[in-house]
């Protein structure tokens, strides 16, 4: 039988718009703290709050868009996010007001949950449903090829030119994702099908939480908390060792490992089941987060390369949680909650990602001063991914088929 198309038009330009979005994601939370560190002067905490605030904003975007999607339909979210993203932009340009610029950024962190949310509801909806594992991992490598290029592209454009010129990309790559989405054509809900769902819409709790993701949801939300060590901390960890291009490397490394494993593990997904993927990913997860520590106890030569084989690691394990807890998500719902499922998942991983650092800031000094702090963490996060691991098996993959 010939296998069903995932690489439609719509498909291919609905991850570039997803990679858009990501891209002036970390065009700007790239260097955001810095410019309010150098150019308004300060202090880090605030500096770095900046970068924070925008995740809340994102995840009450996420939300929003799970219950109203059904009503107001997928590509209109789409434009309505991109809008939001886009507006605030000028905020910048008008005010170097620290509380309103707080402000600015949670409200276009909602544009931006708004936007990402009706893209990836897209993407679970035009995907065949035989090759969902396949098509959501080509689709979510917009995501991590905005991870790798946008905070180099945020450093250099910041470093030589400034902050004005980060905001002028940034408008113009929201401008062409407006053309873009023009040429978006989704199968919405049909009135009647908008009817019976808005007529049978669940109330309270559920109206904004899908339960059958919920699994899925918290595993993503502790690996996510987990991921947030090696975001947060990964530039000082990386300088404090010597070897900072080791640090960027790492991501590098990262981004290409997930671009060659992912037609191999999406095939895998959808042919052999979610244990299949889900098992290698943890094993490799914990291996990355132990080699990071090691690298600690290393000269920089040998530390180098131990960072860079740990980004690969990196890639094959907490690569595949993103698009692959997605596909388990959407896959698990009706299809007029999809959309509920998806900003139920990313919400949850937006929350541990977003919500780590704070955490984690309080809990580093405990561990030890400076570079050891650090190292130590890493190490402690290692059992940390196995705990994770076992829950995962508890609270969805022992659910699983054995497929063989």
């Amino acid at each position: 039988m010939k296998k069903e198309s995932i690489f439609t038009p719509t498909f291919v330009i609905n991850t570039l718009i997803s990679f858009l979005f990501y891209i002036v994601f970390y065009v700007l939370t790239s260097s955001i703290s810095t410019y309010a560190l150098q150019q308004l002067h300060q202090s880090t905490v605030v500096s770095l709050s900046l970068s924070s605030v925008f995740v809340i904003g994102a995840l009450i975007g996420r939300v929003w868009t799970g219950i109203t999607i059904t009503k107001l339909g997928m590509k209109r979210l789409l434009y309505i996010g991109g809008i939001l993203f886009l507006a605030l932009i000028f905020g910048y340009y008008l005010t170097t007001n620290i509380p309103l610029l707080f402000i600015i950024r949670i409200v276009q962190g909602a544009g931006f949950g708004i936007g990402a949310t009706a893209s990836g509801t897209i993407a679970g909806h035009i995907v065949p449903a035989s090759r969902r594992g396949e098509g959501i991992g080509y689709y979510a490598l917009s995501v991590t090829l905005a991870a790798a290029v946008g905070p180099a592209l945020s450093i250099m454009i910041y470093s030589s030119l400034g902050f004005t010129y980060l905001l002028g990309l940034a408008s113009i790559l929201l401008v062409l994702t407006f053309v873009l989405i023009f040429f978006v054509h989704v199968k919405e809900l049909s009135p009647e099908e908008r009817a019976h769902a808005l007529a049978h819409q669940p109330q309270g709790v559920d109206k904004f939480l899908e339960k059958s993701a919920l699994p899925i949801s918290i595993v993503a939300f502790l690996a996510g908390f987990i991921d947030s060590a090696i975001l947060t901390g990964m530039g000082s960890f990386s300088t404090a060792l010597h070897i900072p291009l080791a640090g960027s490397l790492f991501f590098t490394m990262y981004a290409i490992l997930i671009f060659l494993s992912r037609p191999l593990t999406g095939r895998i997904f959808d042919t052999k089941g979610d244990n299949w993927v889900f098992h290698p990913t943890f094993i490799f997860f914990t291996v990355a987060m132990l080699l990071v520590g090691l690298a600690g106890f290393f000269n920089p030569t040998l530390g180098f390369v131990v960072l860079l084989i740990a980004g690969g690691a990196f890639g094959l394990g907490y690569g595949g949680v993103a698009p692959f807890g997605q596909a388990i998500a959407i896959r698990d719902s009706n299809k007029e909650r999809i959309g509920v499922a998806t900003s139920t998942f990313f919400g949850f991983l937006d929350l541990g990602v977003g919500g780590g650092p704070i955490v984690l800031g309080a809990i580093i000094p405990l561990l030890g001063q400076g570079m050891s702090g650090f190292r130590n963490l890493y190490l402690y996060s290692a059992p940390a991914v196995i705990a994770v691991w076992i829950i995962y098996y508890l609270i969805h993959g022992k659910k699983q088929k054995v497929v063989v």
